[in-house]
């Protein structure tokens, strides 16, 4: 296999015609966090064991002068949850550096951030972090305040009812949020689960709503407060489903999805803009298409990597508060 080669890039929306990306970072296999000076015994451990090509890159969120970035899973990591800054001069090999802070990542103690998954950040300066947790932390979510210096706001840990915590029966991975007068719900996906998992800010309990027969992979929330629809892409599938976020507000009972139409690939990640474009990302595939949701299905591809030899998740992006779309894209050819 080739070096590992990652970029983050930035473009200004709409994607309505040809895209013109600014690069921003780039790797060349060469990743790197940034040590603290003085670590303790177990950290100096990983960093003796760190191997900068592991290291990859899964979800992203964006909010002020920051990006988020959640890495996949390596025991020899110091942690799976880091940040870069978006302003500055474009750099090659900048150094990752651990979000929120050091201490708050310890393998298998229930108390820390275990595996970061999709994470989203809101209107009022939180960042929400799903965590997959461990063989022994069941999964959870995370809401740090990014306007008082990162602090944690909130835990939610799972109820055996909702997220299994036999660790191979679950896998919580992307989560979208939906802001109400009263309220922040979080929607979120589970790779090996037949229904949609729900979280309330305002109560702190979450629950599921079925979706017999189906599992999802990627998911993308709709702008229209009045008519807002959450779009699901099917896990190991090109089709993609719709179902009325009104459906999935109460406790228990089944979900009405309706299929919107296939891809022509698996869909990996998605998000919606203020425009009502649809972006998606594909496995092993080394384009992005859109689709416009007001307008009958019709998938025309917005940006291609030529001969990308793609990973699982070659591409993941975000939004940020002026509309500024953010992407990663990781190629293991170089």
């Amino acid at each position: 296999m080739s070096a590992l080669f990652s970029a983050i890039f930035l473009l200004g929306l709409c994607l309505a015609n040809a895209v013109n990306f600014t690069n921003v970072y780039e790797w060349d296999k060469l990743f790197d966090f940034v040590w603290p000076l003085g670590v303790e015994p177990s950290i100096g451990q990983i960093k003796d064991e760190f191997l900068p090509g592991n290291v990859k890159l899964k979800f992203m969120a964006v909010f002020g002068q920051r990006l988020f970035l959640s890495l996949y899973f390596n025991r020899a990591f110091p942690a799976t949850l880091a940040w870069l800054p978006t302003s500055g001069t474009p750099t090659a090999h900048p150094k990752l550096i651990i979000f929120p802070f050091w201490h708050l990542h310890k393998r298998d103690d229930c108390y820390y951030i275990q595996s970061a998954q999709g994470m989203e950040t809101d209107t009022d300066g939180r960042l929400w972090v799903l965590d997959l947790g461990s063989s022994k932390c069941s999964s959870k979510i995370w809401i740090f305040n990014l306007l008082k210096h990162d602090t944690t706001e909130h835990v939610h840990h799972f109820p055996d009812v909702v997220v299994s915590h036999s660790h191979w029966k679950t896998l919580p991975l992307d989560i979208v949020l939906d802001k109400t007068p009263d309220d922040y719900l979080a929607y979120i996906t589970d790779l090996r689960s037949e229904h949609i998992i729900v979280y309330s800010r305002k109560t702190d309990k979450s629950w599921t709503v079925k979706t017999p027969g189906r599992k999802w992979h990627s998911l993308a929330l709709s702008a229209d407060r009045e008519a807002r629809q959450l779009y699901l892409g099917r896990f190991n599938s090109k089709e993609m489903y719709s179902v009325s976020v009104s459906e999935l507000k109460s406790e228990g009972g089944s979900a009405a999805v309706k299929l919107i139409g296939e891809w022509t690939g698996k869909s990996s990640r998605m998000l919606i803009d203020s425009f009502n474009v649809l972006y998606a990302a594909f496995t092993e595939k080394s384009y992005l298409s859109k689709w416009n949701i007001s307008e009958p299905f019709l998938e025309q591809r917005t940006h291609e990597v030529g001969t990308l030899d793609a990973i699982v998740v070659p591409f993941t992006f975000a939004l940020d508060t002026n509309g500024t779309f953010w992407m990663t894209e990781t190629n293991e050819t170089g």
